[in-house]
């Protein structure tokens, strides 16, 4: 397994991995390389403890080719992270079976799946079926496409977990467990649930993001105590233990794919309602197992019709954790997973190159972001892709104007946005140009929203311009700014 670090979710899933590799039925010894150890938490470290010898950080390209050739499968961790397509492209990979294991739904961008990344896999392993709506695997040319394609459903660790008890608490209390950025929440998630009409009604919201303050500072504008931030929680089990429903409203375009928080709290017993995006209607059968909702006003009635109804809570719950307990058993989960690792091991071995990026626009070659970040959108990316051959010859208003009004899943810190492109590759011209254009349009709009940019326009046009002197339309914009 080749990842840049651990994030949460992916970080459970591995660590199931490696659990189950000790399991006397498993098939596959895996061991896990992850190439950016600054980035990599003290939280992920303690939580691999175990597993040590299995995990190795931070080595050289020579180290990791050694591995790779070695190992029977290659499974990189895949999702629109700079770091992943930058190992893509640069590494040059020994003979190899490869699966892309993708870890977003893929269908909205940034975290959208490019035919490269298909193209690449001897497999491309989904962790939701949502992603067979995506256009790569829908069309009838792409027959070659639909049959890498293979599914995995990570399992519940039900040993975790142990025993969930409900505790008896004052009032009605609602959780969430995720991401807390509007890329993955809606963005009227504090509102919505402000508006459910229930006494004694409270919201414990567990997670972490590089956006957290900014959710956390609009919660200021409700009641104290009702919007409750508890932060990470590695005992996660305290938190199911006290509250009647889950509520997941997401972002109708946002990347996730298992949504392990929902599997877990199905495995409580818990009525999740959720909205009926593409990856929630793959884990919950509405009426059954959980409550899909198409909207704003049917979430906050749902809700309260389920405080007026334990009867309804009870059954909906029971259905979900019956459901978990049949179908995401680790045993289950791994031993379909073994099965796709013995159909990869009946190919050979295989050189590949991914495929080649747009041409440079720079002999020095310090565009590599730029390119990067292009490729990353596939055919979502036209505007930055006019923008960037243009080379600065005059300005073009309407480009500029279309990247200026990129949506807000373009402009967070992480999760292949633009920003975080900028993050990784900080003197590329044209990742400067383009935060530029965007923070000058946003500036207003945003500290109304208490959401900041990284960095403000006029320091991101001093750096385009200073990098790229021979690039009109940069000093263009830059006087402007001033």
């Amino acid at each position: 397994h080749i990842t840049p670090h651990l994030p949460g979710g992916l970080g459970r899933i591995l660590l199931s991995t490696l659990k189950f590799s000790e399991n006397i039925t498993a098939s596959f010894a895996h061991e896990i390389v992850i190439t950016d150890e600054k980035h990599l938490t003290v939280k992920s470290r303690e939580m691999f403890s175990e597993y040590s010898d299995c995990l190795h950080i931070g080595k050289n390209d020579s180290f990791i080719k050694e591995k790779m050739d070695k190992a029977d499968i290659v499974q990189i961790e895949w999702w629109n992270h700079p770091l992943v397509n930058k190992f893509l492209t640069n590494f040059p990979f020994p003979p190899s079976r490869v699966i892309l294991c993708c870890h977003v739904n893929g269908l909205s961008r940034p975290s959208i799946i490019t035919e490269s990344a298909v193209e690449f896999s001897d497999i491309f392993l989904a962790a939701t079926k949502a992603t067979r709506k995506h256009p790569l695997f829908q069309s009838e040319a792409n027959v070659r496409h639909r049959k890498k394609l293979r599914y995995v459903t990570y399992p519940v660790d039900f040993e975790r977990f142990g025993t969930i008890q409900p505790k008896a608490h004052d009032g009605f209390n609602i959780g969430y467990v995720g991401t807390l950025d509007y890329a993955k929440m809606h963005r009227n998630f504090l509102p919505m649930s402000d508006a459910i009409d229930v006494p004694k009604i409270k919201f414990f919201i567990c997670g972490e993001s590089f956006d957290k303050k900014k959710v956390e500072l609009e919660a200021q504008k409700y009641p104290v105590g009702k919007f409750q931030f508890m932060g990470f929680l590695e005992n996660i089990k305290s938190i199911l233990e006290i509250i009647d429903v889950f509520g997941y409203p997401l972002n109708a375009k946002h990347y996730g794919s298992g949504e392990q928080a929902v599997n877990e709290a199905m495995y409580a017993g818990l009525p999740v309602v959720a909205f009926s995006n593409p990856a929630e209607q793959e884990i919950i059968s509405h009426d059954e197992t959980g409550i899909l909702v198409d909207n704003e006003q049917s979430y906050t009635e749902t809700i309260k019709a389920l405080y007026l109804n334990p009867a309804e809570r009870t059954r909906i719950g029971m259905n979900a954790r019956k459901r978990i307990i049949e179908h995401f058993s680790p045993l289950q989960c791994f031993q379909k997973l073994e099965s796709i690792y013995k159909e990869v091991m009946g190919l050979d071995k295989r050189s590949r190159t991914f495929k080649k990026l747009i041409e440079s626009n720079y002999a020095s070659g310090n565009d590599l972001g730029a390119r990067l970040f292009i490729e990353s959108l596939g055919d979502q990316g036209s505007e930055f892709m006019q923008s960037y051959k243009s080379r600065g010859e005059g300005s073009n208003a309407n480009i500029n104007k279309i990247i200026s009004e990129a949506e807000i899943e373009m402009k967070m810190v992480t999760k292949g946005s633009l920003f975080q492109y900028l993050y990784f590759f900080p003197d590329d011209a044209f990742l400067n140009f383009w935060a530029g254009l965007i923070s000058q349009a946003d500036d207003k709009v945003l500290k109304r929203q208490h959401i900041s940019i990284p960095k403000t326009t006029t320091q991101c046009f001093e750096k385009a311009a200073r990098i790229d002197t021979k690039n009109k339309e940069f000093k263009f914009y830059l006087e402007q700014s001033k």
